[in-house]
């Protein structure tokens, strides 16, 4: 217990956490850029934290790497853009050998740029953007989140193709994965249906003193489906607002947090979520677990015996905590085979390219590094919420999946919606 609180306390005062015993010297670091308020360890940071955590246990229960266990240092750029780069530099000054940036998608263009400048290895943890995947490109960045393009194909195949629908409003916040979701979501929809239209956009804070008015507008023009955008509090605010303009009994919403724990929680709790109403995108089927093999049978279990889950009760394998996860083991993964050839993982060119080789196979995919745009391949599913007896949290036990191969974009594509945004130079 008392290792436990000193352990908390070190956290809570320095934002850096070690999951090794060892001294330092002894240990592999690895930084991690992410939230480090008190408030946000108690929430957002719990369902983030919890995926990287067990990745590394997971390696440190096996003995380590090069004999040496895996050691956090975790980075608070305090949701300033502009700090993210002085971060990064900090953990590589620590001695990092490599980052995950665990932060939000309108921040990772200044860490792809920072990865690039410094030749040093970044695993990206939020939405893939085109920002990062044609304006901010960078050989050092690794993309290990949902990709917006993915998004965007799956909800036109699902809405348009198989739902026929034949417009949408889009309503969220402003973010570079934001952004990309609604104008390929259009895209794709038009490649299936060239009549397919947005109706009208509109861009909301979590904080916007006008939603009311916003939902009341998008209510009004009873578009066939929405698309929202911006999980947690933004979507707790939406699907109230939305209950109180009836905008439901028109409308279906469509989003990538459709079985998030930490955005449907609050509205279970008060009798408040519009089961059936809610369609779209996850990682993980968690709550299927004859679909799982032993690998990702593995993640679920570790995951949810964390501190943070015993503590918070259910969240669920979160979409965040997975693709930290997933930053994280391919992070350990180029070490690990790095230290096997003999090579020098410290030297960061060379700790580069063997994370541009790993490759794992487990139930939600084949797991490998794109050379097209270092997108991080793995499957995605789509469904839609229902309620059901034993679980808690809102489940879609009826779900399709689509392979990296079905959902990610060609070269073809990538080219050409670089010249639609002005760069020339990408391919």
């Amino acid at each position: 217990m008392k290792k436990l609180f000193s352990l908390l306390l070190v956290l809570a005062m320095v934002f850096s956490m070690s999951l090794a015993a060892a001294d330092s010297a002894e240990t592999i670091k690895i930084g991690v850029i992410a939230y480090g308020s008190a408030a946000a360890r108690a929430s957002i940071l719990g369902y983030f934290m919890n995926g990287w955590e067990v990745a590394a246990e997971q390696v440190n229960a096996a003995g380590g790497i090069d004999g040496k266990q895996i050691e956090i240092k975790v980075y608070d750029p305090e949701n300033d853009a502009s700090m993210i780069g002085q971060r990064c530099t900090d953990a590589k000054n620590d001695g990092c050998v490599a980052i995950v940036f665990a932060y939000g998608d309108d921040m990772a263009p200044a860490a792809g740029q920072w990865a690039l400048t410094n030749h040093f290895p970044v695993m990206m943890m939020p939405n893939t953007s085109t920002e990062v995947t044609i304006k901010n490109w960078s050989d050092y960045a690794f993309n290990c989140g949902l990709n917006a393009w993915s998004f965007a194909k799956v909800l036109a195949k699902a809405a348009v193709q198989d739902e026929g629908k034949k417009n949408f409003v889009f309503c969220g916040t402003d973010g570079a994965a934001t952004i990309d979701a609604e104008n390929l979501f259009l895209l794709e929809g038009q490649k299936i249906d060239p009549k397919f239209e947005l109706l009208a956009s509109y861009r909301v804070a979590e904080s916007d003193s006008e939603f009311s008015n916003i939902i009341a507008s998008v209510a009004a023009t009873s578009p066939d489906m929405v698309m929202q955008q911006g999980g947690g509090p933004s979507f707790v605010g939406w699907v109230q607002q939305a209950s109180m303009f009836n905008l439901f009994a028109v409308s279906d919403v469509y989003n990538d947090f459709v079985v998030d724990s930490a955005s449907n929680t609050p509205l279970v709790e008060a009798n408040a979520f519009p089961y059936g109403k809610t369609h779209g995108i996850f990682l993980l089927p968690y709550w299927d677990k004859d679909a799982m093999d032993e690998e990702t049978q593995l993640f679920y279990d570790s995951y949810m015996n964390t501190e943070l889950a015993k503590e918070n009760g259910f969240i669920g394998p979160s979409d965040w905590g997975l693709s930290c996860y997933r930053c994280m083991k391919a992070a350990l993964l180029g070490i690990a085979d790095c230290a096997a050839a003999g090579a020098d993982y410290t030297d960061s060119e060379v700790l580069t390219q063997y994370i541009k080789n790993i490759s794992w196979t487990d139930s939600t995919g084949v797991h490998e590094f794109r050379d097209l745009d270092n997108q991080l391949t793995f499957n995605v599913y789509y469904g839609t919420t229902e309620k059901v007896e034993g679980w808690v949290e809102p489940i879609s036990p009826s779900y399709k999946t689509y392979t990296a191969e079905e959902c990610l974009p060609t070269q073809e594509e990538m080219a050409e919606y670089a010249q639609k945004l002005g760069v020339n130079d990408r391919f």
